[in-house]
């Protein structure tokens, strides 16, 4: 299988997410939910800056990116594994959507 994610990413995410793992735990919470719920809070920070013109929000989205990342970790899938299923499916999407846009119904 190809590789979406380099080896430093892999081994970055890998440590990521034992960090975020042990903090909730210590915490007693649920850590799916907990990256869910920080999903949410990053997609409103992310419309914030984007909206303000700061380009911080590239790097909230970056965090974003790492949270969705760590999910798929969680369910113990990989995430090379998810992403070249996504692949197809938004090239399949997207392309419905171009040609409902060219001839409407």
């Amino acid at each position: 299988m190809k590789n979406s994610l380099t080896n430093y990413s892999k081994k970055e995410l890998q440590m990521i997410h034992g960090y975020s793992r042990r903090l909730n735990r210590l915490l007693n919470k649920d850590h799916a939910h907990a990256l869910l719920a920080m999903m949410e809070e990053h997609v409103d920070e992310i419309k914030e800056l984007r909206n303000k013109k700061d380009k911080h929000y590239l790097i909230e989205t970056g965090d974003l990116i790492v949270l969705c990342l760590e999910l798929i970790k969680e369910a113990k899938q990989s995430p090379d594994a998810v992403l070249f299923k996504c692949y197809p499916r938004f090239h399949k999407k997207l392309l419905q959507l171009i040609e409902k846009a060219i001839v409407p119904s």
